[in-house]
C-alpha cells in the first residue's frame, strides 16, 4: 500500500486527482512523473506570451487557473482528514482541462488523462 496524494487548490476548492491524470499518487512516483508539468501549466501566472508559450493565450483559459492560490498535496495518512474533506467536497477538476492542457503540451509522455 502506501500513502495516496491529492493535489489541492484551498482557495477554489479544487483538486487534480493524480489516477485520473494517469499518473500513481504516491509522492515519489508524483515528483518523478512528466505529467506534473500540469501544475506548471495551473500555476502559470503572465498576461503575455514568447516562445515556448502559450499560443494564442485565448485559446488556453484555463492556463494560470491556479495561479496566486494555495496548492498543498495532501496525503490520506495525514491526520487532518483534508484528503478525505476534499475529496467528498471539492471539485475534481483533471477532466476540465485535460483536452486544453493536452492539446499545449502535445507529445504523447506528457499527457495527462489516461488511467495508469
Amino acid at each position: 500500500m502506501g500513502q495516496y496524494f491529492l493535489i489541492v487548490n484551498l482557495c477554489k476548492g479544487e483538486y487534480l486527482h493524480p489516477h485520473k491524470m494517469g499518473c500513481s499518487a504516491k509522492l515519489y512516483e508524483l515528483c518523478t512523473d512528466p505529467r506534473m508539468g500540469v501544475l506548471i501549466y495551473l500555476l502559470r501566472k503572465s498576461d503575455e506570451s514568447g516562445g515556448g508559450d502559450i499560443h494564442p493565450l485565448k485559446n488556453f483559459p484555463n492556463a494560470g487557473r491556479w495561479a496566486g492560490d494555495a496548492i498543498m498535496v495532501i496525503g490520506d495518512y495525514d491526520s487532518s482528514d483534508l484528503y478525505f474533506y476534499v475529496r467528498e467536497h471539492f471539485r475534481e477538476i483533471t477532466n476540465l482541462i485535460k483536452d486544453e492542457y493536452n492539446k499545449f503540451v502535445g507529445d504523447e509522455k506528457f499527457r495527462i488523462g489516461k488511467e495508469g
